[in-house]
């Protein structure tokens, strides 16, 4: 539950859940009315079918914005499953709130409801209800993260490592490019920042910038300094700093900034 959450990025990609789970809401309720659901919604003068059609509305329109937040933020943060599901159950939690308002605005004209009295019972119906499609959800994405990993290894060959050699072609190391935070100069060495075990790795060894300006190419990872290079998959966002220089901030907390200077720029913030 502590691993990095892998999905894709972009609203579109998101707009499926204020479809779907919307949709399994209504044909759910709408089979078997569980937790006396016709019972409580003859309300108002209108058919427990309509106040259904009414609250999945509302179900969409809630999922819509929470979606479109989410897209938002996982961009920016580090989303780790945990966060998924809590956010999940939060998600559950505000369209309680809304369907809760509905009910007690409806029931005024029965002499009314206490609003935290329809919270409860609206509460029990959306947890216990969509908990199937939202583990579902979470399960299938589980699995395709799972399947994504077993096929990155299959097309792991050495080809496909990045090696690491001394200026004496002397082979030192070889990663996965994925694993690769930063590479950085210093002096009349390279240290190749990475991680290992979800853990932040530093190796160093004698060569020059120069001699690994190819394989960094070859491998996705760019030259944002001439100190430096990064792996876009590990930046969160560019920003400028007081003393105006634009730095990088990782998506990986605890990483030091790293300065992007004017003539790399364009190209590193085309690739985020």
């Amino acid at each position: 539950m502590n691993t990095p959450l892998r999905v894709s990025r972009g609203y579109a990609n998101q707009v499926k859940y204020a479809v779907l789970m919307p949709a399994f809401f209504f044909v759910f309720i709408f089979i078997y009315a569980p937790f006396s659901f016709r019972e409580w919604f003859e309300i108002g003068g209108k058919s427990w079918s309509f106040h259904l059609l009414m609250l999945t509305l509302i179900m969409i329109g809630v999922l819509a914005l929470t979606r479109l937040v989410f897209s938002f933020l996982y961009k920016y943060i580090p989303f780790k499953w945990w966060h998924y599901v809590v956010w999940c159950f939060g998600e559950v939690f505000v369209t309680s709130l809304f369907f809760a308002l509905y009910m007690s605005l409806f029931y005024l004209k029965r002499g009314g409801m206490p609003y935290f009295s329809a919270l409860s019972y609206c509460f029990r119906l959306t947890l216990m209800t969509m908990i199937y499609p939202y583990l579902t959800a979470i399960l299938l994405r589980i699995i395709s993260n799972k399947d994504a990993d077993i096929e990155a290894a299959g097309k792991a060959p050495e080809e496909g490592l990045v090696k690491f050699y001394d200026e004496h072609k002397r082979l030192k190391l070889t990663i996965d490019p994925s694993a690769i935070l930063y590479v950085s100069a210093d002096a009349n060495y390279i240290k190749i920042h990475y991680l290992e075990s979800d853990r932040v790795r530093v190796y160093q060894l004698r060569n020059s910038m120069k001699s690994f300006e190819a394989d960094a190419r070859k491998h996705g990872l760019v030259r944002c300094h001439r100190s430096y290079y990064v792996n876009p998959r590990h930046i969160k966002v560019l920003s400028r700093g007081k003393d105006g220089i634009i730095y990088t901030e990782f998506t990986r907390d605890g990483l030091e900034r790293i300065p992007v200077s004017k003539q790399y720029y364009d190209q590193l913030a085309d690739m985020l």
